[in-house]
C-alpha cells in the first residue's frame, strides 16, 4: 500500500482523536459547572450519543491502522519472495547462458567446427534465396590448379556462362580473445591481429587464381563472413580493408550483403528465363504465320480449280444442248420414244476470291514456307 493511499486514513484517524478531545474537554467543563456530582444537566444527556460515536470511530480508526499493517506486512513478504524467486531464476539462467557461451566459444576454437558453420550459413542463405544446387549453384566442386587440385566451397552460376566463386572464412581467434578481454590496449592489439587474419586470407584466396582454372569465366571470388562484428570490427582496425581486398578482385562480404547478391542472381536467373521464353514465342508466332502464308496458297489453288472445273462444266453443258439434244430431239420427231430428256442446268455461282491483305499476299505469292526451327 503506496503512502497516497494511507493518506486520508491517517487523517480521519486525526480528527476522530481531535473530536473525542474536544468531547472529553467539553464533558469536563461541564462537570465542573455542575452543582452535583450526581446531578445530569440536559447538555450531559445531549453529548452521550456523540460521546458514543467518537469513541466508535476511534475503535474503527484503530482497527483499520492495525489491519493497513498487516496487509503491508503481507505484502512486503510476498514481494520478497517473488522477487527472490526471479532472482534464483535469473542468477540460473545467466549461469546457464555463460556455460553455453563458453561450450560455443571452445567449439569455435576449433578450425574444423568453424569452417563447417560457415558452410552451413553459406548454404542456408543460397536456399533463402530461392536458388537450386546443381541449378543456380555448385558446392564443393574440384577443378584442377597448377600446383594441384582446388576446391571452392560454392560456385555460383550466372547467366551468359559466367560464375562467381563464394569460399567461407572464420576467422574467430583474435576476435574472440578480444571480446574476453579487459585491457583496451590488449584489446586493441587483438583487433589490428583481427584484421591482419582477414588481410591473409584475402591474400590467400587472390592466390588460388579461381579466374583461371574455374570454368563459365570467373568474374570475382566473394569471401564469405557469417558474422555481421567479423567485418565491422576487422574495418575499425583496418578501415582501407575493403579497397585491399577490392584491388585483388575479392569482395568480403556478410549475410546481409551476400543475401543480397544471391538474389539478384536469382532474379537474373528469372529474367533469363522470361527472356527465353519470349525467344521461343516469337519463332512460334513466325512459323505460325508462315503456316498459315503457305495453307492461304493452297485454298487459292483450291478455289482456282472449283472456278475451272465450273468453266468446263458450262462448257460441256453448252455443248450438251446445242449439239447433242438438238440430235436427240429428231428421235422424238420421228415418233422413236415419247420421253422427254431432262434440262441441264448451268452453274453460275463462282468460288469467293481472298480479300484479307495477308491471303491475297498469299495467293501472289503461292509456295511453301521455309520451316523455322525451335532452340531452347
Amino acid at each position: 500500500m503506496t503512502t497516497t493511499s494511507m493518506l486520508p486514513l491517517l487523517l480521519l484517524s486525526a480528527v476522530g482523536l481531535l473530536a473525542l478531545a474536544a468531547c472529553v474537554l467539553l464533558g469536563v467543563l461541564l462537570g465542573r459547572r455542575s452543582s452535583s456530582d450526581s446531578a445530569r444537566t440536559p447538555w450531559s444527556d445531549a453529548l452521550i450519543p456523540v460521546t458514543a460515536s467518537l469513541t466508535a470511530l476511534a475503535d474503527q480508526v484503530q482497527r483499520t491502522e492495525r489491519e493497513n499493517v498487516s496487509a503491508q506486512a503481507s505484502l512486503r513478504t510476498e514481494l520478497t519472495s517473488q522477487l527472490t524467486h526471479h532472482v534464483t531464476a535469473l542468477t540460473r539462467w545467466t549461469d546457464d547462458v555463460r556455460r553455453e557461451a563458453s561450450r560455443l566459444s571452445a567449439v569455435l576454437g576449433r578450425t574444423g567446427a568453424r569452417g563447417r558453420w560457415g558452410e552451413m550459413q553459406l548454404r542456408r542463405l543460397v536456399e533463402a534465396a530461392g536458388m537450386l544446387e546443381r541449378v543456380h549453384f555448385t558446392e564443393q566442386a574440384v577443378h584442377q590448379g597448377e600446383s594441384g587440385q582446388i576446391r571452392p566451397d560454392m560456385v555460383v552460376h550466372l547467366a551468359a556462362d559466367r560464375c562467381v566463386v563464394v569460399d567461407a572464412k572464420v576467422p574467430l581467434n583474435a576476435f574472440l580473445e578480444a571480446e574476453q578481454s579487459t585491457d583496451e590496449a590488449a584489446t586493441n592489439a587483438l583487433m589490428k591481429q583481427h584484421a591482419a587474419d582477414l588481410v591473409r586470407h584475402i591474400d590467400a584466396l587472390h592466390g588460388r587464381e579461381y579466374q583461371r582454372f574455374v570454368p563459365q569465366n570467373c568474374e570475382f571470388i566473394v569471401m564469405f563472413l557469417p558474422s555481421e562484428s567479423l567485418l565491422e570490427a576487422a574495418l575499425d582496425a583496418r578501415p582501407d580493408l575493403l579497397d585491399y581486398a577490392f584491388a585483388r578482385n575479392v569482395v568480403p562480404a556478410t549475410p546481409t550483403t551476400l543475401f543480397a547478391l544471391l538474389r539478384t542472381v536469382s532474379l537474373s536467373w528469372r529474367q533469363e528465363r522470361l527472356a527465353q521464353h519470349a525467344e521461343e514465342i516469337q519463332q512460334l508466332g513466325q512459323e505460325l504465320h508462315a503456316r498459315l502464308s503457305t495453307m492461304a496458297g493452297h485454298f487459292a489453288k483450291v478455289g482456282s480449280s472449283l472456278d475451272a472445273a465450273v468453266s468446263n462444266y458450262n462448257k460441256a453443258v453448252g455443248s450438251l444442248e446445242t449439239r447433242v439434244l438438238v440430235t436427240a430431239r429428231a428421235f422424238t420427231d420421228l415418233g422413236v420414244t415419247d420421253a422427254q430428256l431432262p434440262a441441264v442446268p448451268v452453274i453460275t455461282d463462282r468460288s469467293r476470291p481472298f480479300t484479307a491483305p495477308e491471303l491475297t499476299d498469299a495467293e501472289s505469292g503461292f509456295g511453301h514456307a521455309p520451316r523455322i526451327e525451335r532452340t531452347g
